[in-house]
């Protein structure tokens, strides 16, 4: 399983890094890439190294990946308008390949056009946002090869669910006795 995770700024520090080590400690291989350079800092001025960088839709290629994640943060509001991340979006829901987006971050999948029909989470505050698909009020949503979370205080629990559905129901149990999270059931 190889996934891509983009990192643009201002975005949620605990909803990219979260997935990341999960993900890491699932034997999940995950690369990073910042959009419009190496250096990205999040919104509470946490500064990451991203593996490549992200400019043109070209940058990622579907074929190389099995899901791309995408976290949320104040950030989101200025990925709307990238026009080759929205394709890299409409690429890999059209592949059928896996997309995870937490927060805000169901906004960029409003914008790609992939959520007509499909239920969907996100931060209570970008529902109002999002003009497709049918808002679910749950901490985590999955439809199809959508996958979709409600923010900060979800990232472990919709991490935990990522490696249930991509590796197994026990690495995901096993795992979260490893970092004490109580809350996970099958």
């Amino acid at each position: 399983m190889r996934v891509a995770l983009i990192l643009g700024q201002n975005f949620e520090e605990v909803e990219a890094i979260t997935p990341i080590d999960i993900l890491r400690r699932a034997q999940v291989e995950v690369i990073t890439y910042g959009v419009g350079g190496k250096e990205i800092t999040g919104s509470h001025q946490i500064t990451v190294q991203a593996d490549r960088v992200f400019m043109r839709m070209d940058d990622i290629h579907t074929e190389e990946f099995d899901a791309l994640l995408l976290p949320g943060g104040p950030g989101v509001n200025q990925l709307v308008q990238n026009q080759h991340l929205l394709e890299v979006i409409r690429r890999f829901v059209a592949a059928s390949r896996w997309v995870y987006a937490v927060c805000a971050a169901p906004l960029l999948l409003d914008r790609a056009g992939v959520l007509e029909g499909r239920n969907f989470t996100c931060y209570p505050g970008t529902v109002a946002s999002i003009t497709s698909g049918k808002h679910k009020n749950e901490p985590v949503v999955v439809d199809g090869n959508i996958i979709t979370s409600q923010g900060v205080g979800t990232s472990l629990l919709a991490s935990l669910k990522l490696v249930s559905l991509w590796v197994s129901d026990e690495e995901a149990r096993q795992l979260a006795e490893r970092v004490v999270f109580y809350g996970w059931k099958d």
